[in-house]
């Protein structure tokens, strides 16, 4: 297909979802890349539905650890991770947190969704019927 998918879950403090994003982007060499884009995508949606608090949460361990100590020399996603901690620095918080795939279900599902889909997906205050068995089963 060429393309790679975006996932994107926001949740509050209790575990409730208060949006989801899924968006198809040109596929690229390197996973870590997509995992960095998707971190930005995230930052980014966060600030568009006015969250000023956020951890974000991704399974790319090197993404993560250059997020967390401001690494930018990466010649493959350096630029990225600048882009993201520019737009972090306007949250009163933002924690960049390594979690496990399994952790990352329903972003996953979602990237995978958007792989075949040419349209932006955005849901505010409520998830797809057929995200919601995930979204349930990440929150116990």
């Amino acid at each position: 297909m060429g393309a790679a998918g975006l996932g994107v879950v926001i949740r509050d403090s209790a575990g409730m979802v208060i949006g989801a994003l899924a968006k198809r982007i040109p596929l690229l060499c390197l996973v870590a890349t997509v995992e960095a884009l998707a971190c930005k995508r995230a930052v980014l949606f966060a600030k568009e539905i006015s969250i000023f608090e956020a951890t974000v949460e991704g399974d790319a361990e090197i993404v993560t650890l250059a997020l967390k100590d401001g690494s930018t020399s990466n010649p493959k996603f350096g630029h990225i991770i600048q882009d993201s901690l520019v737009l972090a620095n306007d949250f009163h918080l933002c924690v960049f947190s390594h979690v496990r795939r399994l952790g990352n279900t329903v972003a996953h599902y979602l990237a995978k969704k958007a792989k075949s889909s040419n349209e932006l997906q955005v849901c505010i205050e409520s998830v797809p019927d057929d995200i919601a068995p995930l979204v349930y089963r990440d929150s116990l």
